[in-house]
């Protein structure tokens, strides 16, 4: 199996991000209807959600947007698309190769994709689509599923290991932090000079086992 980092520049949600450029999306999932229309839930984060609402209802890909909850400043929105944007969607052919798409991530930039492919056939197969459909396509990553990191090799401790993990999901890690550093020491029932400690070290291991050579 193949693994491909790549980015679309794709005219679903194009002009919402070209209005509102602060605004990031994190795909959740993809769905048709029993009526044959496509939607898709994300979360959206911006400092703005009254501009990301007017822009996604002035966007052409887009038939209708709904809020559906908000959590730590981000909003979860349900957007349908547009007929021609549903024409457009890699999806469907993404699908048809036996490519599983793992994560997606949009903004000003573009859609950010990393998807599984089963042989470098089917990936040129979505690419061609692109081509054929004047979607641009760029490749930031190609290589085998073996080759993934696999967290052991970083040498963490357990502990380090442990406080990471809850860094990212207790929102130590966001912007703006929605936790603290005592947050995170009582999460892991420690003091807050110890989590830190912790978490620079745990970093730092991080960092040298991955991205220092």
């Amino acid at each position: 199996m193949l693994i491909a980092h790549y980015t679309l520049d794709h005219p679903l949600l194009r002009q919402t991000f070209q209005t509102v450029p602060d605004a990031e999306l994190d795909w959740e999932d993809s769905f048709t209807d029993a009526d044959g229309e496509t939607y898709m839930t994300g979360w959206i984060d911006c400092d703005d959600d009254d501009a990301v609402e007017a822009a996604l209802r002035a966007d052409p890909s887009v038939s209708d947007a709904i809020s559906l909850t908000e959590s730590r400043g981000r909003r979860l929105y349900r957007v349908g698309f547009s007929r021609r944007a549903q024409r457009l969607s890699t999806r469907g052919v993404i699908a048809e190769v036996g490519g599983v798409n793992q994560l997606i991530t949009a903004d000003v930039q573009g859609w950010h994709l990393r998807t599984r492919f089963p042989d470098r056939a089917a990936l040129e197969h979505v690419y061609e689509f692109c081509v054929d459909h004047d979607i641009g396509f760029s490749l930031n990553r190609l290589y085998q599923e073996s080759e993934l990191f696999d967290p052991n090799d970083a040498g963490l401790t357990d502990a380090q290991h442990e406080t990471l993990v809850a860094a990212a999901t207790s929102g130590y890690l966001d912007v703006p932090r929605a936790s603290s550093l005592a947050d995170l020491g009582a999460e892991l029932g420690v003091s807050e000079s110890a989590a830190s400690e912790r978490f620079r070290r745990g970093v730092r291991q991080l960092v040298e086992a991955v991205l220092i050579e």
